[in-house]
């Protein structure tokens, strides 16, 4: 198979000061070369190929990148690692949390009791789940770039994919590896990540959200903390060890290297390094695109997620049953919520904005001083500025469509799935009655999808206050006509409005609606297209693609030169520094120490947690099930039942801090120590530091790990059977 994505990333870089010490995600093909030699001084024991290496087994071999399904399927949401020869992962509860979610019932509830395979036969495959193994990296700029001198626009684009495209070709052709290039530092370089992609991912073991989640919402970006944030998952392949789809007769996986464990633990100034996938980062964004970004867009999705997040407490509270359909959403919800307050606080707590006004001064000024430098970079930065001022409108727009359209309601984006069905009806072309056929057979098994995890109150209450969210904060070219016609129909009263549509549509009625998707539709597709609530949602599709995307999509293309020009401006000024580009998906190695902070005046944190604080939370919390601790687990506790697991003062430690760089896309991510040991999983950052995905403060920047030893305990005391715990080596 054979896919190749070029991304021409949207990244300024600004920035004039200096690398900090542990600020960076570093690739691992340049780690030798820009940052290996400061790694040793920490305390790194191991050599660079034992870290990258395309002719040895090394830690790139265990470090794992979870994905889905989709045309996008090689872009990682989280990261995870190998720990046996078995095919065995280790990631996040968090990363998997929607798989147990869906495994469960009423009668046999994963989330509250933990999901337990006492053999592989009851290890059960995650539909949609993959997993990328990266095989080897590769700067690939001077392919990428062959041809284009002289060309600009669409003819540099078309130059760049083609080049691609044959990049791929010759890469992948008939060896079952994928392959993504990426461009770094705005276009100026590209490098290559080809990879093994494996089709049959089963969940094997997950404690209980008791445990898994303890702390829950109140505790989410803070510290000090409690939280066995893990799981486990295994890859199967077929008899050759290679990747193929789910089948009974696929086996383990024989991995060619694997992560061994240390149960000797992490004390202060430890060396820590993190390997997984980070997401995204904005180190560079220039102070006019990061006051937009923080002021605007993040304040609007802060208030959006506000009232989300309120309906669903309010609604949870009323009806406790709720919290098992809900708690995935509920948590991703606050989960960024949470995340973009901490990025405000944070930025106005740096003053970022005049910080970068300063260093854009500083780059002005360097151009002016040179003839040549001021002939092909001396507007660049106020050509930027202008078509900035543009661009922020749709970008401000784009995540109101987002928040309050597409992902407000989770009616609309269902509705959205029937367009295909209409499509087939109202289509000038005639389409074949089997298609149809399949198409509403598809469109019932989603419908008894949707409504066995929908509740319509919270939906309706949702649909209408993202209704008003919308219409007040979008300007009146991003209205919809049928949205204006509607509310000035009800006189503005949206809690009528609402309650109105949502009783007389037929999306909000499961019976209705599967019996049309079974009746014959010839001279009935009017039910759907006149439904008014199908015409607002099919509305915010329409303006989106009309008003919205195509516009923004004409503005970046405006911008990407001037990225370009400006990012070699900027490289040229401080070609004596060793910068690293922002995370972009692709495999990076972050490093750092074991540390606390004070993160606050007068409050200090120690580097470490202990289960002495988990129980208190539970005792000081006797009604909050945020708080509860399952029976099993205090007795235990009460007992100080802590075998080898313990520290040397007899207390069992369950979470740890370093000052490594971490963003999205590292939860899961493996945290070994200076021999390349095992010692945690990453999860979580502190929220004062959140900030660091545009700039790095290494006072306040800690991640948050759960430790390796907690993990075995619960393993090895807590869980019904020894069967994930046997096939584990400790070192």
């Amino acid at each position: 198979m054979c896919r190749t994505i070029l991304l021409g990333l949207i990244v300024l870089m600004v920035t004039v000061g200096r690398v900090k010490a542990d600020e960076g995600m570093w690739l691992p093909i340049l780690l030798k070369e820009q940052k290996f030699a400061e790694m040793r001084k920490k305390g790194l024991k191991l050599s660079a190929e034992e870290i990258y290496s395309v002719n040895q087994a090394c830690l790139k071999d265990a470090i794992i990148g979870l994905v889905t399904e989709g045309p996008d399927n090689l872009r990682s949401f989280c990261s995870a690692s190998f720990v046996s020869d078995q095919g065995l992962l280790i990631t996040n509860f968090h990363c998997i949390m929607s798989y147990i979610e869906r495994f469960s019932t009423p009668e046999n509830d994963f989330l509250k009791y933990g999901y337990w395979a006492s053999k592989k036969e009851e290890e059960s495959l995650c539909r949609g789940l993959m997993v990328k193994q990266l095989i080897r990296m590769e700067d690939v700029t001077d392919r990428i770039m062959e041809g284009t001198e002289g060309l600009s626009g669409a003819e540099y684009s078309r130059k760049i994919d083609e080049n691609g495209k044959k990049l791929a070709e010759e890469v992948t052709k008939g060896k079952n590896l994928e392959m993504r290039v990426q461009s770094l530092f705005a276009n100026n370089q590209y490098i290559m990540s080809v990879y093994r992609l494996f089709k049959d991912v089963r969940m094997v073991a997950a404690p209980p959200m008791s445990i898994s989640k303890f702390g829950g919402l109140s505790d989410n970006w803070s510290w000090p903390r409690h939280t066995g944030d893990f799981a486990f998952l295994r890859v199967y392949v077929n008899e050759k060890n290679e990747p193929k789809a789910y089948n009974q007769k696929n086996v383990p996986y024989k991995t060619t290297n694997y992560l061994k464990i240390s149960l000797k633990g992490v004390k202060e100034n430890d060396f820590a390094m993190v390997l997984g996938y980070p997401a995204s980062t904005k180190q560079y964004v220039p102070s006019f695109g990061l006051e937009a970004i923080v002021e605007k867009q993040n304040a609007a999705k802060v208030r959006i997620r506000g009232e989300k997040l309120a309906i669903l407490k309010q609604e949870m509270e009323a009806d406790p049953g709720l919290r098992l359909r809900y708690s995935t959403r509920i948590s991703s919800i606050s989960n960024s919520y949470l995340k973009w307050k901490g990025e405000i606080q944070g930025v106005r707590r740096m003053n970022l904005v005049e910080e970068k006004k300063r260093e854009e001064e500083a780059f002005q000024q360097w151009v002016e001083a040179s003839p040549e430098r001021k002939a092909k970079y001396g507007t660049v930065l106020e050509d930027m500025r202008e078509v900035y001022k543009e661009l922020s409108e749709y970008n401000l727009a784009n995540d109101y469509f987002s928040e309050a359209g597409l992902n407000g309601a989770e009616i609309v984006p269902f509705i959205g799935k029937f367009e295909k069905l209409v499509a087939m009806y109202n289509g000038r072309k005639p389409v074949k009655e089997a298609s149809q056929r399949n198409e509403s057979k598809r469109l019932i098994g989603l419908t008894k999808q949707f409504f066995g995890n929908w509740s319509y109150e919270i939906d309706r209450k949702t649909f209408r206050n993202m209704l008003v969210r919308y219409y007040e904060g979008m300007p009146m070219k991003f209205h919809t006509e049928v949205m204006e016609k509607i509310i000035k129909q009800y006189g503005g009263d949206i809690e009528k409005l609402s309650q109105d549509l949502f009783a007389n549509s037929i999306f909000t009625k499961q019976q209705e609606l599967l019996d049309f998707l079974e009746s014959d539709k010839a001279d009935g597709i009017k039910v759907i297209t006149e439904d008014p609530l199908y015409q607002l949602s099919i509305n915010y599709y329409r303006v989106f693609v009309e008003r919205i995307s195509r516009q923004r999509g004409a503005w970046q293309v405006k911008m990407l030169p001037l990225y370009k020009i400006f990012q070699e401006g900027m490289l040229e000024m401080k070609r004596d520094q060793v910068l690293y580009p922002d995370a972009n998906g692709s495999l990076r190695v972050s490093y750092g120490t074991v540390r606390g902070c004070e993160p606050e005046d007068g409050l200090s944190y120690r580097y470490y947690t202990t289960m002495d604080g988990m129980y208190d939370k539970y005792l000081n919390n006797p009604d909050d099930l945020e708080y509860f601790l399952p029976k099993k687990m205090r007795e235990l506790y009460q007992k100080q039942d802590y075998g080898r697991y313990a520290d040397k003062e007899g207390r069992l430690r369950v979470c740890f801090l370093t000052d490594a760089h971490t963003t999205s896309g590292n939860s899961g991510s493996a945290v070994v120590n200076a021999k390349g040991e095992l010692v945690g999983i990453n999860f979580d950052r502190l929220w004062q530091g959140v900030a660091s995905d545009f700039c790095y403060d290494e006072n306040i920047c800690r991640n948050i790990v759960v430790d390796i030893r907690y993990i075995l305990f619960v393993l090895e005391k807590y869980a019904p059977f020894s069967y994930v715990f046997d096939e584990i080596r400790i070192e």
